[in-house]
């Protein structure tokens, strides 16, 4: 598997599908999924405050494609309450995450991490153990995640990464990529 890791502009990231993650108990919407929601003029927002996404943990929400970022389109998994995600549920989100897509027939994913930007939240952990779902899910489909992510968590994204690449080493062959602009 080959995974990406990428600060540039989304709208510059070459897919078509964008993996974002939404706390149930997260206001406002941080991070890249915030980033996306304010380019979607707080579509996203509108819908949680509607109820119509809740946020739920495993709840799966696909958004077709808008003008902001034109041929892109959305999912949204639910993570639950924040202090409910520990190192089991990074993991299950991976593979969520992963079986989406695979679902969707689809090979590449365009996704931040879940947690992007909420304050108290270990990057190096949560990279480390949703690229193992990730991995373990995919196994030797042609997935290719594109990680997106800021420049102020580069460089925990791809520690956790290589914290990942050697547990992996005698299940998945795991290649990780960082997109220099």
């Amino acid at each position: 598997m080959e995974v990406y890791v990428d600060k540039r502009d989304m709208r510059q990231i070459p897919c078509s599908l964008f993996g974002l993650w939404h706390f149930s108990d997260e206001r406002p919407l941080k991070g890249i999924t915030g980033l996306v929601d304010w380019r979607l003029d707080a579509k996203i927002s509108h819908l949680i405050i509607s109820g119509k996404i809740q946020g739920y943990w495993g709840e799966k929400v696909m958004l077709g494609s808008h003008d902001a970022l034109p041929g892109k389109e959305i999912i949204l998994i639910g993570l639950g309450p924040v202090d409910d995600f520990g190192r089991d549920r990074m993991r299950d989100a991976g593979r969520i995450m992963a079986r989406t897509v695979l679902t969707l027939n689809q090979t590449t994913i365009c996704m931040s991490l879940p947690g992007s930007g909420i304050a108290g939240l270990d990057t190096v952990i949560i990279a480390e153990h949703v690229l193992y779902g990730l991995a373990c899910e995919a196994a030797d489909t042609p997935l290719v995640p594109w990680i997106m992510c800021s420049p102020d968590e580069l460089d925990e994204t791809l520690l956790g990464f290589q914290k990942t690449k050697v547990s992996l080493k005698s299940m998945v062959q795991t290649d990780i990529i960082q997109v220099k602009p």
